[in-house]
């Protein structure tokens, strides 16, 4: 399974999707405190989240560098990180309460493997929360793009994979709405901006002069935020997203 880590880094162009889907679990687990695998947690920002709001987690990566970064970074009575292999997760039977897994399962061919280790660990009233990402926007043409996936799937794909190992799945859509609601001149204009910003060359230019003038013409900074992003639930706009968002139960 390659690696495709999120940097523990605000000013980057993903940060904000990346904290907006733990926010989405946090909402979807509660406040009571749960005790959590978060497994291919990378740089551990995620992990670190979930027990500073007052669960028991268990930050995994696959990769030692990683988790030895996490532990110099990292420190809490609710947290632990370990080096661990998510078709491998050496925890008994019903362990967890709930596995979070963000943009994971499309780094292996045995996905499916795990998402049964994702199930046999949790408890019987647990739950799996699980994002990847949707092949019609990531790879319109049917050939994966990113060199560290093994595969992607549709909307129906995934909900199949998931039903054949869970008994209930619910899909939703991880959507970027930065524009919801503005004039079609500010979306047309920031769009705009955007993909400029984003060329070759143009986006060595520094952030700072990047958020300027992204805010100086519609009120927002270069990159975006948590706030630029939604959950949508009815099939059309869903399929219409970038990443899939899933929670799924025995």
């Amino acid at each position: 399974m390659s690696s495709e880590r999120q940097l523990d880094d605000t000013n980057n162009p993903w940060w904000g999707e990346h904290i907006h889907r733990y926010e989405e679990a946090s909402r979807i687990i509660g406040t009571e405190n749960r005790v959590i695998l978060d497994i291919a947690c990378g740089t551990g920002f995620g992990s670190n989240y979930l027990a500073g709001i007052g669960h028991t987690v268990v930050g995994a990566d696959i990769s030692k560098d990683a988790i030895d970064e996490c532990n110099n970074k990292y420190h809490s009575d609710r947290l632990v990180y370990k080096v661990i292999d998510g078709l491998n997760i050496p925890y008994e039977n019903e362990h967890f309460d709930v596995v979070v897994s963000f943009e994971t399962i499309e780094h292996t061919t045995e996905f499916k493997k795990m998402l049964q280790e994702f199930k046999r660990v949790i408890k019987q009233n647990g739950m799996v929360i699980i994002s990847t990402p949707n092949i019609l926007i990531n790879s319109p043409k049917g050939v994966i793009v990113n060199p560290y996936h093994t595969q992607e799937w549709t909307y129906k794909q995934l909900e199949q994979i998931l039903k054949d190992v869970f008994n209930e799945v619910k899909i939703v859509g991880q959507k970027y709405s930065r524009y919801q609601g503005v004039s079609k001149f500010n979306y047309k204009l920031g769009n705009m901006l955007e993909q400029l910003m984003y060329r070759r060359g143009v986006r060595k230019l520094p952030i700072s002069f990047q958020d300027r003038v992204m805010k100086m013409t519609i009120q927002k900074p270069m990159y975006p935020t948590k706030e630029d992003f939604c959950m949508v639930s009815d099939v059309e706009s869903i399929s219409q997203c970038k990443t899939f968002f899933a929670i799924c139960r025995k």
